[in-house]
């Protein structure tokens, strides 16, 4: 159930919502609980929910346009004809939450996860659904048209009916459960770039005869049963598609443990947990220097010799150190597992481990790289 403190403040209006919000910010220890809450009809437009407990609550018809509810849960919660259009949802929990009808255009749904959610008739024009969990989600009659569904996990999903004009598919994770009946798809593009820009047009020119798309697919996946990995290259045509599959699955990080849960995300033929630690990886390539990302390393602890694993373990001017990607679901139980591990790092002679905010990794990883370099130098002075 709701904390009767936390709703009353929500109900006493939006600005003192948001000063509340803004003063506890910065302690992890208050998480908003709104569980079970019945805000039906209510307006939460721009509100900052981010990390709230909404499980179970009742949102049917609730105006949340531009609010930020990055990491909130929303498992189970009722979402029905809601108006969540340009809002923050990434990285959201949206288990079994049901959104039929909501309007969630231009909403960011990047790392959510919407495994088996009532998606029915919803509004995802435009959408960024990058990396998010989709898994036996009902996207029947979703009108996806425009939507980013790069590194998506599309595994038995329902996409009866559904619009995927202009979607940007690229490495999407589908198989032979995904339902592709009675898609309307007219094109698609195999590339979704920085600031939205969309690339690899298929077809290159005019569109798929109906039904065609949802038949090539089917072909695809009959024929390799392995979620598609690569994408067209050099095609002046859809139907080659067969010889663009890379069925390998080389892309690999040693001694890495990747669970089937997880969301992959790939730069360079490495696995990574996050776009975040994607955008330090670019960064610390445009320097030159040696670094390795997600790899494990034999060290000696007090329980003997172990295996453990940094973010990016990076050598610059013949100095070592850990640059760490904090994310935002870090508890304060993670955050006492993770000082154990560095106190390891720095007992076998790594004297720099620091952790940089995941938010400021993606938006300013330039900063962070030449940061974390001063800190060796000055770690090893």
């Amino acid at each position: 159930m709701a904390n009767p403190e936390h709703l009353a403040i929500l109900n006493q209006g939006k600005e003192f919502w948001d000063e509340w919000r803004y003063e506890n910010e910065q302690n992890p220890d208050i998480r908003p609980d709104l569980s079970s809450a019945d805000l039906k009809g209510a307006d939460l437009s721009g509100l900052r929910l981010s990390e709230t407990n909404l499980i179970d609550a009742n949102l049917c018809d609730a105006d949340l346009c531009g609010a930020n509810l990055c990491g909130t849960n929303l498992s189970y919660a009722n979402l029905s004809g809601a108006d969540l259009s340009d809002t923050l949802l990434c990285g959201a929990n949206l288990c079994r939450a049901n959104l039929s009808g909501a309007n969630l255009y231009i909403a960011d749904l990047s790392d959510a996860n919407l495994s088996k959610a009532n998606l029915t008739e919803a509004n995802l024009r435009d959408a960024n659904l990058y990396g998010a969990n989709l898994r036996e989600a009902n996207l029947s009659k979703v009108d996806l048209s425009g939507a980013n569904l790069a590194m998506s996990q599309v595994i038995g999903t329902n996409f009866h009916n559904a619009n995927l004009t202009g979607t940007s598919i690229k490495h999407w994770q589908i198989d032979s459960e995904t339902n592709l009946d009675g898609v309307i798809c007219e094109y698609v593009y195999y590339n979704y770039e920085y600031l939205s820009v969309k690339t690899e047009r298929r077809p290159i020119n005019g569109n798929f005869a109906p039904g065609e798309f949802a038949s090539l697919y089917k072909k695809i996946i009959e024929n390799t049963d392995l979620i598609l990995r690569k994408t067209l290259e050099n095609d002046n045509t859809f139907n080659k598609l067969e010889k663009n599959i890379d069925v390998d699955n080389t892309f690999n990080n040693q001694g890495v443990q990747f669970f089937s849960t997880q969301k992959l995300q790939t730069w360079k033929r490495l696995r990574f947990r996050s776009k975040h630690e994607i955008k330090i990886a670019e960064a610390l390539d445009r320097t030159g220097v040696l670094f390795l990302p997600n790899s494990l390393a034999r060290l000696t602890t007090a329980k003997g010799r172990e295996n453990k694993e940094a973010d990016f373990l990076i050598c610059y001017n013949g100095k070592w150190g850990v640059l760490e990607v904090d994310g935002p679901f870090h508890t304060p139980e993670r955050r006492v597992e993770e000082q154990e591990r560095e106190r390891i790092f720095k007992k076998n002679g790594i004297k720099v481990v620091e952790r940089f905010d995941f938010e400021r990794c993606y938006n300013n990883p330039d900063e962070v790289v030449q940061e974390f370099f001063k800190m060796i130098e000055i770690g090893y002075s």
